[in-house]
């Protein structure tokens, strides 16, 4: 649940609104078997949502309504600052589009890209505090700025903080090469707030074919009946010991920079129909790969609040928030269905 200290100060700051009297009382977010509940001020919004029922988010989950200037103000106000171990960011990208689904619209569209680095600049100022001594920013964008960005984080969270740019590609329609081939992947640039930042190995399956054919290797069986390789310690060392198949795929094989994910097909269950939707599949890596159960995740302009779809069940603390209302909207609905349905 929530520290004790922090959840001391939300309840005595944060009020729930009665609809159908229209008074205030105070409200406690912290009570055995809650569920979700509407906690409103000026701005931003706030909702928090508990499940303590479900072994699996016994944790937190703020989701706020605001600009992302208003939601760090409010979360500086209550303790916040060095708290999250992973800040994800999926701002605009400098596409020059409007983007419109059932579910809401997305306006990229910019007078000049210094008022969009202007924009970036701000936020990613305002986010750093927030960051704890060992954690990351991941800055989600693709080839329209990604360069400029780069820049931009290396100045505020120092060039030697960081880590990687992973691309994750993706498969999509593509089309002949005229003006330019197609582009099919995004840039996440991940910074860590020190020396001190580890990240969680993680591992793709192994395909017992295609690791065969790669290390070009007659396949041995022993006496009980185990697939066995010959491994080396370098030249004129061929067989020096054995590799057994059953360990290197029941291990699998340790991500690198380029993540093949797919997309989000139109038929996909997890769609939800908001323009920026990205799959939960993708945050569960990221979330995985930077934080440790019980610690903070951010995401300020959360849109359909996959971040937190991702995050909640591997027992991460989520603050989620967006300006736009249909996208809290879409983001609670797909929170609270987690307690229902965990193939979200």
């Amino acid at each position: 649940m929530l520290d004790s200290t922090m959840s001391g100060e939300l309840q005595k700051q944060i009020k729930f609104r009665n609809h159908k009297t229209k008074s205030h009382q105070r409200y406690s977010c912290t009570k055995p078997g809650q569920k979700c509940s509407f906690i409103r001020q000026h701005f931003p919004r706030i909702r928090i949502l508990s499940d303590s029922k479900s072994s699996s988010r016994t944790v937190p989950c703020i989701v706020m309504q605001g600009k992302a200037g208003e939601q760090l103000t409010w979360l500086g106000q209550r303790g916040f600052v060095g708290r999250f171990q992973l800040v994800y960011w999926d701002p605009p990208f400098f596409s020059g589009k409007e983007r419109a689904a059932p579910n809401g619209s997305f306006s990229d569209q910019w007078p000049s890209l210094q008022e969009y680095l202007n924009f970036i600049r701000e936020h990613f100022a305002r986010i750093v505090p927030f960051l704890s001594p060992t954690g990351f920013v991941v800055l989600h964008c693709d080839y329209h700025a990604s360069h400029y960005l780069k820049i931009l984080g290396d100045e505020l969270m120092g060039y030697e903080n960081f880590r990687n740019e992973v691309i994750w590609h993706y498969t999509g329609r593509r089309q002949k090469a005229i003006v330019r081939i197609n582009s099919k992947h995004d840039s996440l640039l991940i910074w860590a707030k020190s020396d001190e930042a580890r990240m969680n190995p993680i591992f793709d399956n192994w395909d017992r074919d295609y690791y065969i054919r790669m290390k070009k290797q007659q396949v041995h069986v022993d006496e009980d009946g185990r697939e066995w390789i010959w491994g080396h310690k370098g030249k004129g060392q061929s067989h020096a010991y054995r590799i057994y198949l059953e360990e290197v795929l029941a291990q699998g094989r340790a991500v690198d920079s380029v993540w093949d994910i797919p997309i989000i097909n139109t038929s996909a269950r997890e769609r939800v129909g908001y323009p920026t939707q990205k799959p939960v599949k993708l945050l569960e890596r990221v979330v995985s790969l930077l934080t440790q159960p019980g610690e903070w995740v951010l995401d300020v302009m959360a849109g359909s609040g996959t971040t937190g779809v991702a995050a909640w069940p591997l027992e991460r603390r989520v603050c989620l928030g967006d300006s736009n209302p249909e996208a809290v909207a879409i983001t609670v609905s797909r929170l609270k269905n987690l307690s229902v349905n965990e193939n979200v």
